[in-house]
């Protein structure tokens, strides 16, 4: 171990990544089942992007209207249609706010998940320097 630095900064974004999940609030988010009425397709110079408005029914039996983000393939369009059943997640104190399954999971573990393939990386790359110094 010539250098403890480089391993210590790893282990502080670990730490310090982990630590920040203590400070979340979680949003309490209810599972319904919504139909896409109409899907709009929009392409912005490099980024494009897929939002559908649905109608959805809340626990309370209230009929609402709202959109969201769909999950799409670049430069081809959605993956869902329009008159598809979709799983939706609503916020319980404001209904109007919708999330699905795979954003949520995205927005809530796609930057621990970058870390970690970040960390990976590193370990890996350390690795092959070490053997390299030892040959040389």
């Amino acid at each position: 171990m010539r250098n403890p630095k480089i391993y210590s900064i790893p282990l502080f974004l670990f730490y310090f990544s982990f630590s920040l999940i203590a400070q979340d609030v979680p949003d309490v988010y209810i599972e319904t089942e919504a139909v896409i009425k109409e899907i709009n397709f929009k392409i912005r110079r490099r980024r494009s992007s897929v939002t559908a408005t649905v109608d959805y029914k809340t626990l309370e039996g209230d009929s609402l209207t709202s959109t969201i983000q769909l999950i799409h393939i670049p430069f081809i369009g959605a993956i869902d249609k329009e008159g598809d059943h979709i799983k939706i997640l609503y916020n319980k104190e404001t209904p109007i706010l919708l999330t699905t399954k795979s954003s949520s999971f995205l927005q809530s573990y796609g930057l621990y998940i970058f870390i970690a393939l970040g960390i990976i990386i590193l370990i890996f790359r350390l690795k092959k320097r070490r053997i390299n110094n030892s040959v040389s």
